[in-house]
């Protein structure tokens, strides 16, 4: 359950339920015209990771709020929101559901399917680190969404961090 500079260690095997109060999704993509860094946040309502013996039978689905999508900035985020991008009114949820899960190179990957606006893309998230809170086990994951293949609109998520408990 430790995690090093070298290796992130699988937890122990069970089934994890997602905290969605204590669990986010944040973002980091380029302005339209590549001046600067647009930074943003979406709320993970649901999810379950499920932790096997060996470690590259787990699974991962986890639900996120479309409409939750912010960036602080009120003019975007609506726009954003609208059916031009995410169409929140008839597309309330993103999803992530893996396919596989291997070690690399002291680390982890899991490869799935991104659900956005009814299109699915894949998507390889890289476990950044698995670290213990309490009762809850702490998942940090990073990955680059092409957001053309995905229809995610202006989004790019670059960091999910998921918090998870028994």
């Amino acid at each position: 359950m430790s995690t090093s500079s070298t290796a992130v260690q699988a937890p122990p095997a069970g089934r994890y339920a997602i905290d969605a109060a204590g669990s986010s999704v944040t973002f980091v993509t380029k302005h339209m015209f590549g001046l600067g860094k647009v930074r943003g946040r979406l709320k993970v309502t649901s999810g379950v990771i499920i932790i096997a013996d060996p470690p590259e039978d787990s699974r991962v689905e986890a639900e996120v709020s479309a409409s939750s999508f912010s960036t602080r900035n009120f003019m975007r985020d609506p726009q954003v929101r609208s059916r031009l991008f995410l169409d929140v009114r008839h597309h309330p949820a993103i999803s992530f559901c893996s396919e596989s899960i291997r070690q690399h190179r002291g680390g982890w990957s899991v490869t799935g399917v991104l659900t956005v606006k009814g299109r699915t893309a894949p998507v390889e998230l890289t476990v950044a680190g698995v670290s213990a809170e309490g009762a809850a086990i702490v998942f940090r994951a990073d990955c680059t969404v092409d957001r053309r293949r995905s229809s995610s609109g202006p989004i790019a998520p670059s960091t999910a961090m998921r918090t998870a408990s028994r």
